[in-house]
């Protein structure tokens, strides 16, 4: 695939030694996107590829990285799409990166700006979101009347940090008391919650 890129008369491409990934594509600052790139002729001899793929996935840790792949190339006479899902059905077990199917050589540099543009909205949208521990959101749950107010919510998630920890203060008589100062009337629903016994399946 590089080799096709340098000879396209079209796009003219700087050669650099790169020892894991053969385009950084910039994502904001002090971030780049590494991306392989990898045609139809390559998977010939999957050896090559995987192990250009796993020295990169485990270098970044799996984060930013990506394959472009050509789908049809002059020096392969397989099918394309074929290989394509060769390629994917290899990476399935072991690694997650995306993989950019691309159709011609000069169609490189607009296939790349439109993904880029996607990661980096995918990107923000992402941490736009804010993140709950998994732990936190459970202990709003552990009580006979379905979920706390959000107040109680709140004043609960200072008080305990996990559910072991509710768990004790709502079966120790120091607990108990303690959540009957802080939460008031909703101590009770938390506390009997946690005389019953549940049985899941």
């Amino acid at each position: 695939m590089p080799s096709a890129l340098l000879a396209s008369k079209e796009l003219k491409w700087e050669e650099k030694k790169l020892e894991t990934h053969d385009l950084a594509i910039p994502l904001g600052p002090q971030k780049n996107l590494l991306l392989i790139l990898l045609a139809s002729a390559d998977i010939q001899c999957p050896g090559n590829y995987m192990d250009r793929i796993e020295r990169l996935y485990h270098q970044t840790g799996g984060g930013q990285v990506g394959i472009v792949f050509l789908v049809q190339d002059a020096i392969s006479r397989e099918n394309g799409t074929h290989n394509l899902m060769r390629l994917q059905a290899s990476l399935l077990p072991n690694f997650e990166m995306p993989i950019i199917p691309l159709f011609t050589a000069t169609s490189l540099q607009s296939t790349i700006l439109k993904f880029q543009r996607q990661f980096v909205l995918s990107q923000s949208s992402a941490e736009a979101i804010p993140s709950v521990n998994p732990s936190i959101a459970l202990l709003f749950h552990c009580t006979v009347n379905g979920t706390l107010p959000e107040h109680t919510r709140n004043v609960l998630s200072d008080i305990v940090h996990s559910i072991p920890e509710l768990s004790q203060a709502a079966t120790s008589r120091d607990g108990q008391e303690c959540l009957r100062g802080y939460l008031k009337g909703h101590a009770e629903e938390t506390i009997e919650f946690w005389g019953h016994e549940y049985i899941i399946d």
